[in-house]
């Protein structure tokens, strides 16, 4: 049995959640690569998970995508209800979760994250230093005794379907090696 890289990318088919809008980047970028996805599929959680070998993995590996360190503190502070309850489903039903945020570089960036100054004008917001927030709520959240999930940080979403297919590809892999029979090890 093959689980090399390509033979994956091959037979994957993406699932994007009905509810993900603004992802064009990513679809085309899959339209790209060669990449099978689906859009008319509701997950249960999260917004993009994989088929392969006529398995779906929808409630095994889920990655929940914010398009910005805003969109999570908007989420952490405005939906909060909606969002943790999305995270407490997922830690029960999700074996691997993860919450990918684009145009962030890393955790220190996503601490360090401050609302630019033509924003806050514009917008006439009060808070401008939202990283920490949500680094707090993140560290918080992703413990083993809460939520359970890692993060990953995408910092050019224009990469963000090659990040999500990798985490897939570990994900399915690992699948297989664990599920191979004895003699096929």
């Amino acid at each position: 049995m093959a689980y090399d890289k390509k033979t994956f990318l091959k037979e994957v088919t993406v699932i994007c959640d009905t509810r993900e809008k603004e992802n064009k980047h990513i679809t085309a970028e899959f339209d790209r690569m060669g990449i099978k996805y689906i859009t008319d599929k509701k997950l249960p959680v999260g917004d993009y998970s994989f088929i392969i070998q006529d398995r779906d993995f929808s409630l095994s590996c889920v990655i929940e995508r914010k398009a910005d360190v805003d969109e999570f503190y908007g989420n952490i502070t405005k939906d909060r209800e909606r969002i943790e309850k999305e995270f407490n489903a997922s830690s029960s039903l999700i074996n691997e979760f993860v919450l990918l945020i684009e145009n962030c570089k890393s955790e220190l960036h996503l601490r360090d994250y401050e609302i630019p100054d033509w924003q806050m004008e514009r917008e006439h917001r009060k808070i401008k230093r939202v990283g920490e927030q949500c680094y707090s709520v993140i560290q918080s959240w992703q413990c083993g005794n809460r939520y359970c999930f890692k993060t990953l940080f995408v910092p050019d979403n224009t990469k963000t379907a090659a990040k999500m297919l990798e985490t897939f590809y570990w994900y399915w892999r690992n699948f297989k090696k664990l599920t191979a029979s004895r003699r096929n090890r």
